[in-house]
């Protein structure tokens, strides 16, 4: 007969068997996604600042600026087996390098590998506090206003390899352009393409 402290050893000796083999298949499943990570290594997306028009910019007040920009923005996923999840992107509009209009929502999107997604975005605000500098800017030349414009995108996307998908990781667009004032026509002007730089880095 089997004493009870040799039964209490092959618990101990069972469980102990199934705690290392738990672990040994979890860590199989990571290294299998690592290796998966790697050789596919996704690249970031690009885009395009395709068009942009400006189509109100005033100071409203002392210190107040009214705007409303809109543009036109292209991504790329260049990735050949890798598909994209955008998750919560927003957009606002940058003069003089101040942030002239709140963060505006842009639609959740999917990417599959080589795809391309376009984005027509109204961006505006309305007496949005601005540094000195930049309601001066607008009253000094009321009837053609010109200047550094940028869009800015931030948020967070997701790798998608086959049913697998990652994590979020974190995503920068900036988009510079250099729009002036049509005189008699207010602020507009199409922009011909210009690549935007992008940052991507992991998130904890």
């Amino acid at each position: 007969m089997w004493g009870l402290s040799s039964i209490g050893f092959m618990e101990k000796k069972l469980y102990r068997r199934i705690f290392y083999g738990v672990l040994i298949f979890l860590a199989l499943v990571g290294l299998t996604i690592l290796i998966v990570y790697l050789v596919l290594l996704p690249s970031k997306p690009s885009f395009v600042l395709q068009d942009a028009s400006v189509l109100q910019l005033k100071a409203t007040g002392p210190g107040l600026i009214t705007s409303s920009i809109q543009a036109t923005i292209v991504s790329h996923n260049s990735n050949n087996r890798v598909g994209i999840f955008y998750d919560r992107l927003e957009a606002y509009a940058v003069y003089l390098n101040q942030q002239i209009t709140p963060p505006v929502p842009l639609p959740q999107t999917h990417q599959s590998p080589d795809e391309s997604s376009v984005w027509t975005q109204l961006i505006s605000g309305t007496d949005v506090p601005a540094a000195p500098y930049v309601v001066g800017s607008i009253q000094q030349a009321p009837s053609y206003a010109s200047g550094y414009f940028s869009v800015r995108i931030f948020g967070k996307l997701r790798w998608q390899v086959g049913s697998w998908t990652s994590g979020h990781y974190g995503i920068h667009v900036e988009c510079n352009a250099y729009l002036p004032r049509m005189s008699g026509q207010g602020l507009h002007n199409f922009l011909p393409s210009y690549p935007c730089v992008t940052d991507v880095w992991s998130q904890p």
